[in-house]
Formats: structure tokens, C-alpha cells, sequence
């Protein structure tokens, strides 16, 4: 039986970050990669399987070789359990792993939504972060004509868009009044919604799907709660993911109210020389500090980071206050993003905000070839002008915008200090000095709280 420094349960991005890390900072120290699979996909990269990588999953390969190459060590096995008072690691196959310090990877499952009847029908799929579940989904879609997607989130609407750029016919049920609620504002999800629409996506929202009719045990029909039955060849349900924590469960790991493993700001859980990071692990909402839901593969990866950093002792202090939520998508063209909080974020937390916007072309002048017009909207706090959340729509300029208003954010930066923002511009790159959509939502706020009765 081997002892190691560390071993890792899990093969996705929060994984192979926390590997690279450790190996790349404690190069003496021993690290395993214990994983189910071989072959890895890039989460965020499945949706565009279904149409612009051809249908091909392993044009979206992601593997641990970055770790591989730092000198960690990876086997392709099953952790069935975990004894962590003698510090070992039960495998699949009988082998047992000693381990100084442990990391919980596991990342998260799609939610099964198994009061709809029907869910268990064949041709009933789910967006598995899984290559050979991903492969084969990928090489029978195409041949189905009627498809019925449940779930309006980023990756059900993604999926959506995609599969109807192929020319299949295609159906989305979300039950809000509009897609991608969760993340955007409400003015944003329209916004969104009408893309969708745009790309020739059926969207059907605020509608409930009452069950998934089949015929010889195949999906044939989906019914609808208002009793309409609409025609499906193939059901995808992505509704959502649940953190894959039943082995911590099991292990006497402590979990919160939505099935995460709990931990501190450092990755650390309630037991010794156990941690756990990525969708597996519990996050912070950064304006209310309780317990949030947000599982992206980049809140996974900054998380790795401070975890590999300091599993050995604290070395870099955690300066982040919690998760923010920086969204991105791109639908029909147009480029969406957001950070932190909105109107409807900021009321559920009880928070006062104050918000404006600002639109110019991307490009100056705009009559430029490739320019797109950008929206910035800014929330910010009426007291101090603290930047509290922002969104930004427009062209494929809009993902490294949102990242300004993310870091702005994260340094409590105000409105009063983006006014003298020095910003680089150029005609074929940027919007002009003079309509810099961020400082110039900045201006507007600072005017309103300047003018607030």
C-alpha cells in the first residue's frame, strides 16, 4: 500500500487545478488523481458539441496532463470509500491508497426530476459532464427530428440554440416567465429569451412539463401542464446539478442544507486534513455570506487556487469575501454577461441599489466593419457608490467586460473612482475615450445619488 501527500477524488477542472497547484508550489510532495473516467470533457465546451464542433466530443477533450507533466501521479478508478480515521482510501478494485491530506473533487450530477413520469423513458438524456455518456448522446441526436429540451438555464438554452442551428426541431420548456432568470436581471433574460427566439428555438415559458409520454417505452410525447402534448424523439432534461457527495456523506463529511460539502474560506472541512473544492464544495453568496448554488467551472478553478496554495498551512490569505457569479453566454450573436448582484438578487437579499446604463458601439467610430453595439449596466450602492453588480450585452468584447466589473467588484471599487478610470482605447479595438459605456453608467449613478432625495 502507497502513502501519498495528497490524493485527489476527481478528474474535472477544480481537480486538475488543485494538482497543478500543489505540485507546482510543493514539488516534492507526492500527489494522486484518483478518477472514473480516462478522458474528460471542458463543461462549459459541451454545448457547443451539438453543432459547432461538429458533433465530434473529442474536439472537447480536457484530461490532466498539465498535472501528468508537473509529476502528479493519476490511476482510472472508483473511490468507494473513505476511512478517515486511518487516513485510507478504499478503491473500486480492492486497493487501498494512504493519504496525508485528502481533496474532495467530485463534482456535481444532474438533478433527476423523477416526480415527472416518463423521466426514466430511453431517448430521455441529461447534459452529463462525462465523455462517453456526451459521445454517445452526440452521435444519435443528430437523427432525431422532434427534440424537447427541459430547463432554460445556461446549458438547456445553450444546447437549444445549438441543436437548432443543426435544423432540428426543437423545443424548450423553462418554467420561469423568461430563460436564464437565475443569473440575469430581468430586462437581461428577456433580452436573452427574444435571442433564443431569434436563433429558431420554440421557447415555451412559463410552462411545466406534466409528464413525458412514450410509446413502446421510447419517448414519443411530452405533456404539458396546460394538457397540450407536443411530438419528441428525444427528451434533454437540465434542470439543474446537484453536488456528487455521497462518498463524503458516507465518510461522516459534514454537508449544508443543499447537499454541499461544508468547508471554510480555504477548501478546509469540518474533519482534519480533509478538504473539498469545485461543485462539490459549498460557496458563499459575497453580499448575504450564506450558503449559495453557483457551480461554474471559473469559481471552481479560483477556488482550486487558494486551496492548492495553502493545503499545508495558510500562505496566501483569502481575500475574496465569497462567490460573486460571473455568467457569459453568447446566443444568435449576441454576447451576454453579469456579475454579482441585480435588482432582483439585491431585493432577495434585502440590499438597496441604485443602477444605470449606457450603450455606444464597440468600435469608434461605429460605422466601423466588425463594431457591435455594448451595454453596460452598473448596481452600486446608494450609500457609498460601491460597485455591487453589473451586465453587459452587445459583441464578443462583452466576456473581458464583465471581467473589469468583476475585479471592480471584488475591490470595492465606486463609481466615483471609475470616473478617472484610465483606460487604453483604439478605433479598431475599443469604444471611444469619450463613451466608455462603464464609466459613463458610473457618471449616471453618481448622479443619481448625487440628486436622491
Amino acid at each position: 500500500m502507497k502513502k501519498y501527500d495528497v490524493v485527489i477524488i476527481g478528474g474535472g477542472p477544480a481537480a486538475i487545478v488543485t494538482g497543478m497547484t500543489i505540485k507546482r508550489f510543493f514539488q516534492a510532495k507526492e500527489v494522486l488523481m484518483v478518477k472514473e473516467e480516462a478522458d474528460g470533457l471542458v463543461p462549459c465546451g459541451i454545448p457547443y458539441i451539438f453543432h459547432l464542433l461538429d458533433y465530434d466530443a473529442d474536439r472537447n477533450k480536457m484530461g490532466p496532463k498539465p498535472f501528468v507533466d508537473l509529476g502528479g501521479e493519476v490511476i482510472i478508478n472508483t473511490a468507494t470509500n473513505v476511512d478517515k480515521k486511518h487516513k485510507l482510501i478504499t478503491l473500486k478494485t480492492g486497493e487501498e491508497i494512504s493519504y496525508e491530506k485528502l481533496v474532495f473533487a467530485t463534482g456535481s450530477l444532474p438533478q433527476v426530476p423523477d416526480f415527472i413520469p416518463g423521466h426514466n423513458l430511453q431517448n430521455v438524456f441529461y447534459i452529463k459532464k462525462s465523455y462517453p455518456y456526451i459521445k454517445e448522446l452526440a452521435s444519435r441526436v443528430s437523427g432525431f427530428k422532434n427534440i424537447v429540451i427541459v430547463g432554460g438555464g445556461f446549458i438547456g438554452a445553450e444546447v437549444a440554440e445549438q441543436l437548432a442551428m443543426s435544423k432540428l426541431n426543437v423545443t424548450l420548456v423553462e418554467t420561469e416567465p423568461t430563460c436564464f432568470s437565475k443569473a440575469f436581471s430581468q430586462e437581461l433574460s428577456q433580452i436573452a429569451t427574444d435571442a433564443l427566439k431569434k436563433a429558431g428555438v420554440n421557447v415555451l415559458t412559463s410552462t411545466l412539463v406534466k409528464e413525458i409520454i412514450g410509446k413502446e417505452n421510447k419517448v414519443n410525447r411530452v405533456m404539458l401542464g396546460d394538457e397540450i402534448q407536443i411530438e419528441a424523439d428525444a427528451v434533454i432534461l437540465s434542470i439543474g446539478y446537484k453536488a456528487n457527495t455521497e462518498l463524503a456523506k458516507e465518510a461522516g463529511l459534514e454537508l449544508n442544507k443543499y447537499g454541499d460539502i461544508h468547508v471554510d474560506n480555504y477548501g478546509r472541512t469540518s474533519i482534519k486534513d480533509i478538504s473539498a473544492v469545485g461543485d462539490c464544495a459549498q460557496t458563499f453568496g459575497f453580499l448575504t455570506g450564506r450558503s449559495d448554488l453557483i457551480k461554474l467551472a471559473s469559481t471552481a478553478t479560483a477556488e482550486a487556487r487558494v486551496l492548492g496554495h495553502n493545503i499545508f498551512g495558510i500562505r496566501i490569505k483569502k481575500c475574496i469575501t465569497g462567490t460573486l457569479g460571473v455568467f457569459s453566454t453568447e446566443i444568435n450573436g449576441l454576447a451576454m454577461a453579469a456579475a454579482g448582484a441585480n435588482e432582483k438578487s439585491a431585493d432577495e437579499a434585502h440590499a438597496d441599489v441604485i443602477s444605470a446604463k449606457f450603450s455606444s458601439p464597440d468600435r469608434h467610430p461605429g460605422t466601423l466593419s466588425g463594431s457591435s453595439n455594448l451595454t453596460v449596466k452598473l448596481y452600486a450602492s446608494p450609500v457609498d457608490g460601491s460597485i455591487l453588480g453589473g451586465e453587459a450585452w452587445g459583441g464578443k468584447s462583452v466576456g473581458e467586460i464583465i471581467n473589469i466589473i468583476s475585479l471592480a467588484i471584488q475591490k470595492s471599487i465606486t463609481v466615483f473612482e471609475l470616473v478617472s478610470f484610465q483606460v487604453g482605447t483604439h478605433p479598431l479595438l475599443t469604444a471611444s475615450p469619450v463613451n466608455n459605456p462603464i464609466i459613463r453608467a458610473a457618471e449616471e449613478i453618481i448622479y443619481q445619488i448625487q440628486n436622491r432625495k
